[in-house]
């Protein structure tokens, strides 16, 4: 009933808009629980759980659920209307026991009490993220429209990670238990993941921002009142870095992630610290207070306009300074904003003195390239002292399945191998590589004498224009004669069509196939004008002995064919299979190889059909 009022309210409204944003900064909890309504054990401990979630603080953590199907009868309506991401996520987990609960992809237990949720999460509560994740949505009618921004604030040691995008329900009630562990209120159930549960790569680099875009219709059979998304950022392995979620009260961030000074000598660099967007109603002061993590003395961390923002969006200077005694180092500087009603979040910055992060990578997923005689094959980062000299070197060719990518450029400009020197500016370096494509031929029948001619077997430059030839239009083989009849093309660009000589440009991989029969077949437009109507011919001279023409109208463009089959309606051979414009065409057959006979041949196009019968007298 609770469904039903609610969707009648919201198609009452017909055009309804609603704009929210994520917690950003400091770290927001996941706990992924594996469950299922068939679960003694489930039922036993998830009160424990949910007593937690109910005292703990909603801006801090959030839960996901899996449900799975086992134990017996393994009848769990929720992981039946969507077992491919339930499963997904339990693999991920190499999950073979339920119940499961893990916290950040890093911590498991198979259930517990509410006082060891609570100390694992303060555990991780207290571990400060190297990504920011912000979220905001609109939703128009039952479509969702989601913006995920992910900002990565420092150094990780494996940048690769995955975006995982879920739609979850917060409660799923049934009037009686679906499963024969008793419950019938599910918390937290996962809907859906997108693009799916294996989630989409993304490469996290100091500074960078990644933007994220997804859409999403709120299913009827789910309550939309309580449909919430949840993003989480997930490293390699398993730990998740990040989690975002609509925000209750305000989010924030700082740009840019890190600065770069000289050594030995007193030197400054400023910042902001951002808040994008606030919670519904929310109108509270933040305050901002700094401090300098490592403790360093010699770092000072001031608000020079001021360290209190109170209208929103906005964002307040910062500027650290540091004496020419402070050592070489990386050193982070914590800010954290403090609303009138207590409400904390945090962000970092990185003072880099007498050291840069270098960023080195290719344009192309997979492929090596060395750095300091080193091989790498992801992009990676560096922290690396002022002024010293490093090694970069592009490797070339390189062959991934069909593609080969042959070096262009280094982003810099610089040649194939060099060394640079690292100064204050200069911070990414990248392989840009050109991509060719291998260019495969093939007969049918297989193993025919002919040969394909034109880079066949090679690898062609993308977009290049390619032409091939055949050595021969007629050749014998086991005892028959065999005539071309047109060319298969497989992959974008490729051609496909009647034509011996093949031209196209190399768009992909092309797998070029020459198709031959033994029925010989001509073909001629006689006539350029506009048939009136759509007609097939008898063919003539017939009977015939070997050749005879088969003469057809063509009323309109349409896709053809033509074909023979013996008396017992056995397709023999396609004289025809392509598209036609308007015009009056006539096919020569050679029907050499065919035995004396009665043969049909049938015409057929989206607007006309239409058989004949002739003879082949020897």
């Amino acid at each position: 009933m609770k469904k039903l009022i609610y969707s009648i309210l919201f198609m009452s409204f017909m055009f309804v808009i609603f704009i929210k944003a994520a917690d950003a900064g400091d770290r927001k909890v996941i706990i992924e629980r594996f469950t299922s309504s068939t679960c003694g054990p489930c039922a036993s401990n998830n009160p424990n759980l949910e007593a937690f979630l109910s005292t703990a603080d909603p801006s801090k953590v959030k839960s996901i659920s899996y449900h799975m199907n086992w134990p017996a009868p393994g009848n769990d309506p929720m992981y039946l209307i969507n077992p491919g991401d339930n499963n997904t996520r339990r693999t991920n987990y190499g999950i073979n026991a339920i119940p499961t609960w893990v916290f950040d992809g890093v911590t498991s237990i198979t259930g517990g009490s509410t006082s060891t949720v609570t100390n694992i999460f303060n555990q991780r509560t207290d571990i400060l993220s190297p990504v920011t994740v912000i979220l905001t949505e609109t939703r128009t009618g039952n479509t969702v429209n989601s913006t995920v921004k992910i900002y990565c604030e420092t150094v990780l040691p494996n940048p690769n990670a995955t975006v995982h995008f879920v739609i979850s329900e917060k409660l799923v009630t049934y009037p009686f238990p679906p499963g024969t562990n008793g419950e019938s209120h599910f918390h937290d159930v996962m809907r859906k993941m997108l693009p799916n549960g294996i989630g989409t790569g993304v490469t996290l680099l100091p500074g960078k921002v990644i933007t994220l875009n997804y859409t999403y219709q709120i299913d009827p059979s789910w309550d939309a009142s309580q449909i919430e998304s949840i993003v989480m950022v997930q490293g390699a392995p398993l730990e998740i870095h990040n989690t975002g979620s609509l925000t209750l009260d305000f989010n924030l961030f700082s740009a840019p992630a890190y600065r770069v000074v000289n050594q030995g000598q007193s030197q400054n660099a400023g910042y902001k610290v951002h808040i994008p967007s606030v919670a519904d109603g929310f109108n509270s002061a933040v305050t901002f207070t700094s401090q300098v993590l490592s403790g360093t003395p010699g770092i000072t961390v001031e608000f020079p306009n001021g360290n209190v923002m109170s209208s929103f969006p906005d964002s307040l200077n910062v500027n650290v300074a540091s004496n020419g005694s402070v050592p070489a180092g990386e050193y982070q500087i914590l800010l954290t904003g403090t609303s009138a009603s207590g409400k904390v979040h945090k962000t970092i910055i990185n003072y880099l003195i007498g050291r840069s992060y270098i960023v080195t990578g290719t344009d192309r997923k997979g492929l090596s390239y060395k750095v300091d005689g080193a091989n790498y094959t992801t992009p990676r980062v560096f922290t690396w002292d002022l002024n010293s000299s490093h090694t970069l070197e592009a490797i070339s060719p390189q062959t991934i399945g069909n593609n080969r990518y042959i070096y262009n450029s280094w982003t810099n400009g610089g040649p194939q191998s060099q060394t640079i020197n690292i100064n204050t500016t200069e911070t990414s370096f990248a392989v840009i590589n050109d991509v060719q494509f291998r260019l495969l031929g093939l007969t049918e029948p297989a193993g025919l004498p002919v040969t394909i001619s034109g880079g066949v077997g090679n690898y062609i430059d993308s977009a290049a224009a390619v032409s091939l030839t055949l050595s021969a239009l007629q050749v014998s083989h086991n005892g028959k004669t065999y005539y071309f009849n047109r060319w298969e093309g497989q992959g974008e660009g490729s051609y496909t069509g009647p034509n011996a000589n093949a031209q196209f440009n190399m768009n992909s991989v092309i797998v070029q196939k020459a198709v031959y029969d033994t029925i010989d077949v001509g073909i001629l437009n006689y006539n350029s004008s506009v048939p009136d109507k759509f007609s097939l011919y008898q063919n003539y001279p017939n009977p015939f002995n070997p050749s005879t023409i088969i003469k057809f109208d063509i009323a309109k463009s349409t896709f053809a064919s033509i074909i023979v089959y013996d008396m017992l309606g056995k397709e023999l051979s396609k004289l025809v299979n392509q598209n036609l414009t308007p015009g009056s065409y006539q096919y020569t057959l050679n029907a050499a190889n065919f035995p004396s006979g009665i043969y049909y041949y049938k015409i057929q196009t989206h607007y006309f059909t239409d058989i004949k019968k002739m003879m082949l007298l020897k």
